[in-house]
């Protein structure tokens, strides 16, 4: 279950924010196994956001999560196509969007823990 957590300086339009988030869906999904109807997103938009001690008043952080490890470069996909659909539906320029991604190897989810390397 993906897990990705956008902090956003400027407001974003209810529509906006729906591409947005089936957007980040789909780019995600160009990590294998990881797909848009599994996905949980956080939305947190209007925030007070600085970089080098400065007010920045278009800025996006993203912070995704999820279960696995991946080559290099499903990530490095991942992330040029994240930054695509940040940029086109918010208009943020590239230079303003800092992504990170944290790999799990267990997890908790419907009632249970899992863990990728081993079961009861």
């Amino acid at each position: 279950m993906p897990y990705i957590r956008l902090s956003v300086a400027k407001k974003i339009h209810p529509d906006d924010e729906q591409k947005l988030v089936d957007g980040l869906g789909v780019a995600l999904s160009k990590i294998p196994g990881k797909e848009p109807q599994w996905t949980m997103v956080e939305v947190s938009d209007g925030l007070k956001m600085y970089f080098g001690g400065k007010r920045q008043d278009d800025m996006v952080f993203a912070d995704v999560k999820y279960v696995g490890r991946f080559p290099y470069q499903k990530k490095k996909e991942f992330t040029r196509e994240a930054f695509n659909v940040i940029n086109a539906i918010l208009g943020t320029p590239k230079d303003k969007i800092c992504l990170t991604i944290t790999e799990y190897d267990n997890w908790g989810a419907v009632g249970d823990f899992h863990d990728q390397y081993y079961s009861d």
